[in-house]
């Protein structure tokens, strides 16, 4: 005996007593009506269930009105041998749900495949839990693969959605001809020949690992902070006036300082400040280290810097990380402000 068949053994000993867990469960456990539900990995013990399984597809598929592909017993319990299906059961060994996932051209697609819930456990979130951990596992094993559903039914499709699905022909999931031939059970099967695979009854909807990376890496190229250091040096500011006196370095130096310190980088709403300079150094000669993120560019900064000082600054190379394009200007780092 197994773990879980043993583990499974237990808790029908225990409903028999009448005795139930009030405890949260974990993830893969569900309780509804004082029954603990358990989601795992189906295995070979786990055939018996089969011809139930299947019996209920297809007349699930019929109460709904929709086609569907067949799928035999043996079909089913292949899967679980292979290790490519998930089932729920009660503490007591009931069958609750299951679903599997298959893989085409060598790993390049995985589909998930073949839901379905018992009909007094619907509406319970078994399908959503079965539907995450299929997909958890297809993620797993082939982190590379496209994932792909085909399915007319509405609740599946949120169920992909909120797992990063997005609907697309057919001619963007598996082309493998052993996949399409799986679909000539389904009473649509002549739409689907009529139309030369380009679309049927049923929607398409595919995750792909590439865009999910893609979306993480500008995420994080949103949230990065940024580091520029300006070496500055103060200068005295001489009048336009004629014969009027100008500023010396030191009040330059300290106005440009106080700037520096204080002000504050137009922000929307609560959001934090988004750019941060700190001074240190000496009068004449500071450093001003400036941090920020993607709400503004390296050269608005330095263009609002540029507008409110009198200091001239160097840009150290070193720390400045994100480049700026079609800018002459700064092309060899050093700004001179308004003299």
């Amino acid at each position: 005996m197994d773990l879980f068949s043993s583990t499974e053994a237990c808790f029908a000993i225990v409903a028999r007593l009448g005795i139930y867990f009030e405890q949260a469960p974990d993830k893969n456990e569900l309780i509804m009506e004082n029954q603990m539900i358990f989601v795992r990995v189906a295995t070979l013990n786990d055939a018996r269930y089969a011809a139930e399984i299947a019996k209920e597809t297809e007349e699930s598929a019929i109460a709904r009105g929709s086609g569907i592909s067949k799928r035999s017993p043996e079909s089913l319990v292949t899967k679980m041998r292979e290790g490519k299906a998930v089932i729920a059961v009660t503490g007591i060994g009931e069958w609750v749900g299951f679903s599997y996932f298959e893989v085409w051209e060598g790993g390049a697609y995985v589909s998930n495949s073949g839901l379905i819930v018992a009909p007094k456990f619907r509406n319970a979130g078994v399908a959503k839990a079965i539907k995450e951990r299929v997909f958890r596992i297809s993620r797993r094993m082939y982190p590379e693969a496209k994932v792909f559903s085909i399915t007319s039914g509405a609740a599946i499709m949120k169920l992909n959605s909120r797992l990063g699905f997005e609907p697309v022909s057919f001619a963007e999931i598996t082309q493998d001809n052993s996949f399409w031939e799986g679909c000539k059970s389904c009473v649509n099967y002549n739409i689907l020949e009529n139309k030369k695979r380009c679309n049927c009854l049923c929607t398409a909807m595919l995750f792909d690992p590439q865009k999910e990376k893609a979306e993480l890496a500008a995420e994080k190229r949103a949230t990065e902070e940024l580091i520029m250091v300006l070496d500055c040096v103060a200068y005295p500011r001489h009048s336009l006036v004629p014969d009027a006196m100008g500023t010396n370095a030191l009040c330059t130096a300290l106005t440009d300082i106080k700037w520096f310190n204080e002000y504050v980088f137009p922000i929307e709403g609560n959001l934090p400040s988004p750019v941060k300079m700190k001074v240190s150094g000496g009068l004449y000669n500071f450093t001003v280290e400036i941090s920020y993120d993607h709400s503004y560019t390296a050269k608005e900064i330095l263009n609002v810097i540029k507008n409110h000082t009198w200091c001239k600054f160097t840009v150290r190379e070193e720390a400045f990380k994100l480049p700026l394009t079609d800018d002459g200007v700064y092309k060899d780092c050093f700004v001179s402000n308004n003299y």
